[in-house]
């Protein structure tokens, strides 16, 4: 992908929001790491097939996701991206509506995937 930069990072977190709420699991599948380590911020972890299954099966369903402030970090060939993120998020048990501070990190190398996310609920 040649030079991993800030933007560059921005730009596929961006598209992995997206993907998430368009249900694009093809997009999806190519942006999340096959060791993807998934924190909900309830602290229920997952995999990366265990994430999309959820996702294709409409177990969840992201009706907004959304970055509304974040930096980036880059060091040793990893991407910190430390942010908030608006999300809504539909499940059985009912509609929730969440501001996340979070932590993705994203592998630079062969191309940026993320490897891990971490979430916690806030204000």
């Amino acid at each position: 992908m040649g030079d991993v930069t800030d933007a560059t990072i921005l730009d596929l977190e961006d598209r992995r929001f997206r993907a998430t709420v368009e249900g694009d699991l093809s997009t999806l599948e190519e942006l999340l790491a096959d060791d993807l380590r998934y924190v909900h911020s309830n602290g229920a972890t997952e995999g990366k097939v265990e994430f999309l299954r959820k996702l294709a099966a409409g177990e969840r369903q992201y009706r907004r996701y959304q970055a509304a402030e974040r930096t980036v970090h880059r060091e040793g060939g990893f991407s910190f991206v430390f942010g908030v993120a608006i999300a809504v998020l539909v499940r059985a048990a009912g509609q929730l509506d969440m501001r996340l501070a979070y932590t993705a990190v994203y592998r630079d190398s062969p191309s940026p995937r993320l490897m891990a996310w971490h979430s916690a609920k806030s204000g």
